[in-house]
């Protein structure tokens, strides 16, 4: 499903962002990227969109070489792939049920087949009273929940997340992470980069931590705490 091969990534200016990195990922899986700022994990996060090119080394999503994909057909990729941020992106001048529906008309897909989605996919996040709200009306729980449905109304194999419970407070954070491990569940593989110990900790899911673009440890059922920590 996703796959790095000694992938590195060097920005202008000589920062080594990602060093040598080789990761397999499996369809359904659920993976946390951890480590402190500046550890990779958000790189890794726009290399696998192809929002950065690799400077050395390929990288697989979703049965594609992204490394060697023409930059036309890079949107096409990325319908394979559903993203969720720190920041919400919604538009604000569009409703919740607006919001959701736009990630469908760029697609293309039929207004007869948007609305019967949008309505399923609120239901699945717990928002099918507020569809015509707007984000400003809603709490950050709630935005993020619409970012969300945004995200997985299209039903992406894939979906990426960095830091998606950074601007929550915990409780409402416990909620998110519900909601995308109900999504993993439908057979979804989420990537997840995180600093949230807790929900690291409470999920026990797979934990891939980096430390300077370094992989440092790889466990299918980790938690948060460094090795030094766990030494």
């Amino acid at each position: 499903m996703i796959r790095l091969q000694d992938v590195t990534k060097v920005y202008d200016g000589g920062t080594v962002a990602v060093r040598d990195l080789s990761l397999d990922i499996q369809k359904g899986e659920f993976v946390f990227l951890v480590g402190p700022s500046g550890s990779g994990k958000s790189t890794v996060i726009r290399l696998l969109l192809r929002e950065e090119p690799v400077t050395r080394g390929h990288i697989w999503v979703a049965g594609k070489d992204t490394t060697t994909l023409p930059s036309h057909k890079v949107p096409f990729l990325r319908r394979s792939v559903g993203t969720v941020f720190q920041d919400f992106k919604l538009l604000p001048n569009k409703t919740v049920a607006e919001n959701v529906a736009f990630a469908l008309e760029v697609l293309g897909r039929p207004k007869s087949a948007i609305g019967q989605q949008v309505t399923q996919v609120l239901q699945l996040v717990g928002l099918e009273n507020k569809g015509d709200r707007y984000p400003r009306q809603l709490s950050g729980g709630e935005q993020q929940r619409v970012s969300i449905a945004r995200a997985f109304v299209n039903r992406p194999p894939i979906m990426l997340a960095d830091e998606p419970s950074g601007n929550l407070d915990p409780g409402t954070s416990v909620g998110i992470m519900r909601l995308l491990d109900r999504i993993n569940r439908t057979g979804t593989t989420i990537v997840m980069a995180t600093h949230d110990h807790a929900i690291v900790n409470a999920m026990r899911r797979r934990v891939v931590q980096l430390d300077e673009g370094l992989m440092l440890r790889d466990e299918p059922v980790g938690r948060y705490e460094t090795a030094e920590v766990e030494a």
